[in-house]
């Protein structure tokens, strides 16, 4: 008959055999279906196995214990001096099973995280992707995001960045399908959308060629109240907080008081290909860079709101770059500037003549200063026509962190043509009430 210390031991390995089994899920033919390995139970305190699916700990003695079943290591499970069995081994680090689970395969796919976001590939929905574990609505690869807003996420349409617009239409992403002029003839598709009598651009740009010097809007001032009069043109401009006097002129205390004249949407952008900007101004010098003498065009947020300029034309009297006077045209923000500098800060406490020409034909943007030419720039592709002049303003920047202007305007005068230096130089001469000959 067995002693007890040998029956004993043949009882702890009974119950590590049952373990073993349980874990690996073998049958009755254990040693025909496992590739189990053996691992060497030293001496020691009775404790948990470190071996990938664990192990079970020994009474005193010692003993060689079955190895876990998947193969992937052997797990050392240290026996003690007591009699009790030791308690099932928490998950090992040598074996290669995925979440500590006993019988995630060999596969390699677990061994390997091939877009390296931490997810082994057996349990990664988008193994090749690493923002995504799952393929959510838009699959593996595309994120489930919808950038414009639009309650349509970017995989599920065709215009991503358009909040107006899921699919192109006749005129494209950006561009939005309407006939503003009613000639039947989408904007998009005619050079003139804002004149119905005219798709193509004549001597005055996308107005009538018998007008007076091309003048299309003018702005002297005179009278009291909030309305900035358009004097030959029928675009009036309304006076923010602040009103005429009768002076013949307007002040703007710039700083923060938010006094500027708001100018319809369009007049700009329905000029055509050709435009020239004048106004004379008497600035006071004092207040922060970036204040605006004029500035059309628009911002990322809505018409009427300041924030980061979109589309623009503007002229500065001083910037923070160069310290100078400074004239800039995009239609695709910041990056897409095209820029004219003054060789000095605008010139303060004295009236002074500021204009910007646009030349569609040469693809160029002038600013002059006293009558004087300052220096010219290429436009490239940037054209009037692309902007999206919602913002019309005097005396204030699409920009919500710049100053307002703080001075004096005396006379703004929007042209439909390319003035030339000799025509700029008359105006001058001519001073701001009263129109040059030609």
């Amino acid at each position: 008959m067995p002693s007890k210390q040998t029956r004993r031991r043949q009882y702890w390995f009974e119950i590590l055999f049952v373990a073993v089994c349980a874990v690996a899920a073998c049958g009755d033919d254990e040693a025909g279906r496992t590739t189990s390995t053996q691992s060497n139970m030293p001496t020691g305190s009775g404790g948990a196995a470190s071996g990938a699916a664990g192990g079970v700990g020994m009474p005193a003695g010692g003993a060689n214990a079955v190895g876990n079943a998947a193969g992937q290591g052997s797990a050392t499970a240290p026996s003690g001096a007591g009699e009790a069995p030791g308690v099932i081994g928490g998950l090992g680090t040598a074996g290669a099973m995925a979440a500590g689970s006993a019988g995630s395969s060999s596969d390699p796919a677990c061994l390997s995280d091939a877009d390296g976001d931490g997810v082994s590939d057996c349990l990664d929905g988008c193994p090749e992707d690493p923002n995504k574990r799952e393929a959510g609505v838009c699959g593996c690869g595309a994120i489930d995001v919808d950038l414009d807003a639009d309650g349509t996420l970017d995989c599920q349409e065709m215009c991503p960045g358009d909040p107006a617009k899921t699919v192109p239409g006749a005129c494209g992403c950006g561009l939005a399908d309407v006939d503003s002029d009613g000639d039947g003839t989408l904007d998009c598709n005619e050079s003139c959308p804002f004149e119905a009598t005219r798709l193509v651009p004549g001597t005055c740009g996308c107005a009538a060629d018998t007008l007076a010097l091309c003048l299309r809007h003018r702005y002297s001032f005179n009278g009291t109240g909030e309305i900035a009069t358009d004097t030959v043109g029928d675009a009036d401009g309304t006076i923010v907080n602040t009103t005429l006097t009768g002076a013949g002129s307007l002040t703007l205390a710039g700083l923060a008081t938010d006094q500027y004249v708001n100018l319809p949407a369009g007049i700009i952008s329905g000029l055509g290909p050709n435009a020239t900007i004048e106004a004379w101004v008497t600035w006071t010098g004092t207040g922060a860079p970036w204040q605006r003498i004029f500035d059309f065009g628009s911002s990322e947020l809505a018409a009427g709101q300041q924030g980061t300029g979109v589309t623009y034309l503007f002229v500065s009297p001083s910037n923070t770059i160069d310290t100078h006077l400074r004239a800039a045209f995009t239609n695709a923000g910041p990056p897409g500037e095209r820029v004219v500098s003054g060789p000095t800060i605008l010139p303060f406490a004295v009236p002074i003549h500021v204009a910007i020409v646009i030349d569609g034909a040469a693809q160029t943007l002038t600013l002059y200063q006293g009558g004087a030419l300052v220096g010219t720039t290429p436009t490239l592709d940037t054209t009037l026509a692309q902007m999206n002049d919602v913002n019309n303003w005097l005396g204030r920047s699409q920009f919500l962190p710049d100053e307002e202007f703080q001075g004096v305007i005396d006379e703004v005068r929007i042209y439909s043509a390319a003035r030339n230096a000799a025509q700029i130089a008359a105006e001058v001469a001519a001073g701001p009430n009263a129109l040059p000959a030609n």
